[in-house]
């Protein structure tokens, strides 16, 4: 703790086990992992720290499992530049970034997670951004529960709840693959997909929102089908300001 750079750091195929420890208050982030690393967090707690909770980039692992990532002055975890950790079962919360941030060509799988509490989005996934997310509950954030800006992805039975923004945001030619997840209780839309984006969206639950269930707009073109979409503050789902897509086997109240 209060190191004047990174908390721990692990590189050029660096190995190891870290479990139970407390890394805080670190001026840097509180774990690096880069060049081939891959080292396992267990039961940790990492907090408190200048920049990221978990920063992993340059082709970077690791294994993360069941730690506690929280009030972090940017991200909880951020990975980029073929990062590609497995990320299980951790409550990250309260951070004054994003939650998870995927971007410039990071991976990663990220399953059964709590992210709440950001000041930011829960989950932003953006520039060639290609992870899989399962599973996870992402509440009272911010920002929108998942950002999809310029990226991919796959999105399987997560819970968007309670979010400031909207519950899932895609946007700039994002094209993610959406199925079987639950978006409720935005303040903005429960999907909303614009600005040239596409994707599948499939199976999901979108209800309790403030503003649409979903909508299409600016030149978005997804292909929504099996939805069930309903008790949203506005319209199920709203195709407008030049939106496209291929909607079929919704059930729209």
């Amino acid at each position: 703790y209060e190191n004047r750079g990174n908390g721990v750091y692990v590189f050029e195929e660096g190995m190891g086990v870290l479990e139970s420890n407390e890394i805080y208050q670190n001026e840097s982030s509180g774990v690096v992992i880069r060049t081939a690393g891959n080292p396992t967090l267990r039961r940790n707690r990492i907090h408190h720290g200048k920049k990221n909770g978990v920063y992993v980039y340059m082709n970077g692992r690791g294994i993360l499992e069941n730690n506690e990532i929280f009030e972090n002055r940017m991200d909880g975890i951020s990975v980029k530049s073929g990062g590609n950790p497995s990320v299980t079962s951790n409550v990250i919360r309260d951070g004054k970034g994003k939650g998870i941030f995927v971007h410039e060509k990071g991976l990663g799988v990220f399953e059964g997670n709590d992210v709440a509490g950001h000041a930011s989005t829960g989950i932003t996934v953006a520039t060639g951004g290609d992870p899989i997310f399962r599973r996870n509950k992402v509440t009272a954030n911010g920002g929108h529960g998942i950002c999809i800006d310029k990226a991919q992805g796959l999105l399987e039975e997560n819970i968007g709840d309670s979010n400031s923004g909207d519950g899932l945001h895609v946007r700039n030619g994002g094209s993610p693959e959406v199925n079987r997840n639950e978006f409720t209780k935005s303040e903005g839309h429960g999907v909303h997909v614009c600005r040239e984006a596409t994707g599948t969206y499939d199976g999901n639950q979108i209800h309790g929102n403030r503003k649409d269930g979903m909508t299409v707009r600016s030149s978005a073109n997804p292909t929504v089908t099996n939805n069930i979409i309903f008790g949203n503050g506005g319209q199920p789902l709203n195709v407008c300001d030049g939106g496209l897509g291929t909607c079929e086997a919704n059930d729209l109240s």
